[in-house]
């Protein structure tokens, strides 16, 4: 197959040979392939490229589309991909479409609060990003054993910036659109919007006939108050999510979330409470009241958050909770906590770098 220069323009001729691309991979490849959606624009294209091309080649090949939830997704966001999810169960089966979406979410003793309030853990900084291999990148890989060969189709692109172009370039194959998986060869990168810019994801969304459950107004709405998505697969030493993504509510890597600010300032009031919190915890994470001066190895240096910073922590996450009206903690983690609460309350060694005060 040969590349046309002038197929560039309009978006529909782009979206055309890119269709056809991903029609021939998936007739060719016997993996199993599995699309990263994050619900932004990006997998968002991908998403919708690779459906129109089931639809037409009426392959029989079962896709499975996984998200991963982190349990601090922004909420609004968090709504709008289970919408999607809804939706696209009942399109897919009027057309015979063959795909399986999966919700990857980290073990309940990775959880954000569980970490935090349950074992002490300072929200990441970052130096500290703890947070990444725990809510994204692990449960991600318990989906994708090490010894499968699968596809797996990302909304990568190009000239977004010179380091993620960098590894592109670092990881590409003699395949059209291929790219090596570091750290575990089973697994083929396969990113059909590469070569896209901003503006082709968002003709291609707008246009769009097929799936209709990808809804291009919520979404563009959403980025317009928000910013942009953080990838379902997530570089650990890539940039933080909180910074103009849609990432993790809680995130304190990034001084400011301009996220859920802006979403405040868009109407969505409820939000309020969320941001209070995060902003009071990326204070709180540094205050040495509420550390201990060891670690739990004994080693000195600023140890692990203190059973009272804990508890107020939780009340304090228990009062946005119930003024926001959104559930922010499962009953299962708030059991864990009060279970390891109870275990650093028992342990001599715990007891001895808390009384380091």
């Amino acid at each position: 197959m040969k590349f046309c220069e002038k197929c560039l323009n309009p978006i529909s001729e782009k979206n055309e040979f890119s269709i056809q691309v991903i029609s021939e991979e998936l007739l060719a490849d016997p993996r199993d392939w599995i699309i990263g959606y994050s619900g932004g624009k990006d997998s968002s294209t991908v998403l919708a490229l690779v459906l129109e091309s089931l639809r037409r080649t009426r392959s029989d090949k079962t896709v499975t589309i996984v998200y991963c939830d982190t349990g601090v997704e922004i909420p609004l966001v968090n709504e709008y991909v289970y919408t999607v999810f809804n939706n696209l169960t009942e399109e897919c089966k009027l057309f015979n479409i063959n795909v399986q979406i999966k919700v990857a979410k980290p073990k309940l003793e990775d959880t954000f609060f569980v970490k935090v309030i349950g074992r002490g853990y300072p929200s990441p900084t970052n130096k500290f990003r703890w947070c990444t291999d725990r809510l994204r990148i692990n449960p991600i890989k318990q989906m994708i054993p090490d010894d499968t060969n699968v596809t797996v189709l990302l909304g990568v692109r190009k000239g977004e910036s010179i380091e993620r172009d960098r590894t592109i370039t670092k990881h590409s194959t003699d395949g059209i659109y291929r790219y090596k998986q570091v750290g575990n060869s089973n697994v083929s990168i396969f990113s059909p919007i590469i070569d896209y810019s901003t503006r082709d994801v968002w003709e291609t969304l707008k246009h769009s006939k097929f799936p209709q459950s990808i809804d291009y107004q919520v979404l563009g709405e959403l980025y317009r108050s928000a910013g942009a998505e953080c990838p379902v697969i997530k570089d650990p030493k890539g940039s933080a999510c909180g910074k103009g993504r849609f990432g993790c509510w809680t995130c304190t890597v990034v001084r400011q979330d301009s996220a859920v600010t802006l979403l405040i300032e868009q109407g969505y009031e409820n939000l309020r409470p969320l941001l209070k919190f995060r902003n009071w915890l990326y204070l709180a994470r540094d205050n040495p009241k509420f550390r201990c001066k060891k670690r739990r190895n004994l080693q000195p240096g600023l140890g692990p958050l203190t059973l009272s910073a804990r508890e107020i922590i939780l009340e304090k996450l228990l009062e946005a909770q119930n003024v926001s009206k959104i559930k922010l903690i499962t009953q299962a983690e708030i059991d864990l906590i009060q279970e390891l609460w109870k275990k650093d309350k028992n342990s001599m060694s715990y007891l001895h770098i808390e009384k380091c005060h």
